[in-house]
């Protein structure tokens, strides 16, 4: 399964690159980065932690919806971690890379069976299937912040959490 997901990513990041031409050597760069973090750094991933510490910068900033920033690069990852904990084994699918200077954008699915507590609700067996966006921000080589946005009321509405909405 995970061979399989690891090609989709693959398909998607050169399908993303095919408009890769007009990239700045940096954006290239940039991406290349960004894409190794979904590939090799997701949090379904054994050892993802370590890419995370090669790859993010020590004052690594996290904004995570309207949650208080998350500051710090080993603070992001305990706060990774409790989120991966209530989907263990979640899929994400790369859909669309935009870059531009020190911007990254990265359009994602979803998919994954919520087994352990997540913010606050308790497992549920159910399948989340929701669009995600993440901005990502590099210097020297490292990726110094990211703005995560989610569904989060589709995601907690198949969790049983919040009513469907009319």
């Amino acid at each position: 399964m995970k061979s399989l997901l690891m090609s989709a990513l693959v398909l998607v990041a050169a399908m993303a690159s095919a408009g890769a031409q007009d990239r700045t050597k940096l954006e290239r760069r940039n991406v290349d980065l960004v894409m190794r973090m979904f590939e090799e750094g997701w949090g379904a991933n054994s050892g993802w932690e370590d890419v995370w510490r090669a790859n993010l910068s020590p004052t690594f900033t996290s904004y995570f919806h309207a949650f208080p920033p998350t500051e710090g690069l080993e603070a992001a990852i305990a706060f990774n971690r409790d989120l991966f904990a209530g989907f263990p084994n979640l899929e994400v699918t790369v859909e669309e890379v935009t870059a531009e200077g020190e911007s990254v954008v990265v359009q994602a699915r979803l998919i994954g069976r919520h087994e352990g507590p997540f913010l606050g609700v308790p497992a549920s067996g159910a399948v989340v299937n929701v669009p995600d966006v993440t901005l990502f921000r590099v210097k020297n080589g490292k990726i110094t912040e990211s703005r995560y946005f989610t569904d989060l009321v589709m995601a907690m509405t198949a969790m049983g959490a919040i009513p469907p909405m009319r």
